[in-house]
């Protein structure tokens, strides 16, 4: 059976934090923290690094991916009842996410494309990978993802240029309260990395998925805090709060010379490629779930009846861009707290008084051998 790689893995989870995370987690840390939004990123080594121990917790006391490590470890109902409550959870990210980059598409950069025509697009080309299996979501995943860090550094990296350090004035100034708000806010979309509890189970070496999970923490930190930092000393705290995508307008100032500016049109280019990752890896992620839960043969014929839902769900869950807006500060946080956070840490309390499982090759596991396709 062929298996990811290390670098595949890394790919993918940096699909699944980054591309939305750099749209709207710098408007909503900077509604919460405002000038000190960067700070916030400083416990979040820290709190992050507690996600990455229960995530590896599960896995090492797991025999089986997820979904049927929730059968394994919270009984056949109870893990079929929450593995078909996950199958709408991921195809609900996935629909938010697409409906996000909708509504950037429309607000910022064509106002008057029919928002089908970006649906379709997208939908289009997540269908044709889907139906090839795991095995073509991560060679996909390593173009997606290599193209997105090189060009987000040549984009970043000119705006240094564009600092007025003033404007981070005053530092520290922010009560307990707001601060730890940022400090959550950020820490949970690393909960999109849950699909490691799936994923882990793909590598040559299940133990290996810690090591990926902490340089996608250290990458995550890393650029987002510069990216918040780079918004308050470019635009101003108060300016950007005023902006629904502070990115963009921010990469708009950014020239290299005197002669090579509107850089924008790159930042689109590296943002269609992002979130066509991160919705890719969600879809890809309710159909394997479909597939366990309801012990199907095979999951890629489940991505025709998805495509369907997942273009009527982003057309329907918000009808106008404020109820985008809160979506992302208000509901999208509670489902990442609840379903990729508290669930698994629930799961975690229960491995902890389970014996140790020496790491499985995935071959050996009937129930991924259940599945011809399995990766591809």
């Amino acid at each position: 059976m062929n298996k990811i790689t290390d670098w595949q893995l890394y790919c993918i989870l940096i699909l699944l934090t980054m591309p939305v995370a750099l749209l709207e987690q710098p408007h909503r840390l900077i509604q919460i923290a405002c000038n000190n939004a960067w700070l916030t990123f400083i416990p979040v080594f820290l709190t992050g690094a507690g996600l990455v121990k229960i995530y590896d917790l599960i896995i090492k006391k797991s025999r089986e991916p997820f979904p049927v490590l929730l059968d394994e470890h919270l009984g056949r109902i109870i893990g079929r009842i929450l593995g078909s409550i996950y199958i709408f959870i991921f195809l609900l990210t996935c629909a938010f996410n697409l409906r996000l980059f909708l509504e950037f598409m429309k607000m910022m950069v064509m106002p008057l494309t029919p928002l089908s025509i970006f649906i379709g697009a997208i939908l289009l080309v997540g269908f044709i990978v889907i139906k090839t299996g795991l095995a073509g979501v991560a060679r996909s995943s390593e173009y997606l993802a290599l193209w997105l860090m090189v060009f987000i550094l040549l984009v970043l990296i000119p705006l240094i240029g564009n600092f007025h350090l003033e404007r981070i004035y005053p530092i520290g100034y922010i009560n307990f309260k707001n601060y730890s708000q940022g400090v959550f806010a950020a820490t949970l979309i690393l909960g999109k990395m849950m699909p490691i509890l799936t994923l882990a189970f793909f590598l040559a070496d299940k133990k290996k998925a810690t090591g990926v999970m902490f340089k996608v923490l250290l990458t995550y930190v890393s650029l987002l805090a510069f990216t918040a930092f780079a918004i308050i000393v470019i635009l101003g705290t108060y300016p950007a709060l005023n902006y629904v995508f502070p990115t963009f307008n921010m990469i708009r100032l950014v020239q290299i010379g005197n002669f090579l500016q509107n850089l924008d049109i790159v930042f689109v280019a590296i943002l269609i490629q992002g979130i066509l990752g991160a919705v890719l890896i969600s879809w890809w992620m309710a159909c394997f779930t479909t597939q366990k839960v309801f012990s199907l043969k095979d999951h890629r014929f489940i991505a025709a009846p998805t495509t369907l839902i997942i273009g009527v769900l982003a057309l329907i869950i918000c009808r106008n861009n404020l109820e985008v807006v809160i979506w992302s500060l208000d509901i999208m946080p509670l489902v990442f707290m609840l379903f990729f956070i508290i669930i698994p840490l629930l799961i975690c309390i229960i491995c902890l008084f389970k014996p140790d499982i020496s790491a499985l090759e995935p071959a050996d596991s009937k129930e991924i051998l259940h599945s011809q396709e399995a990766v591809g």
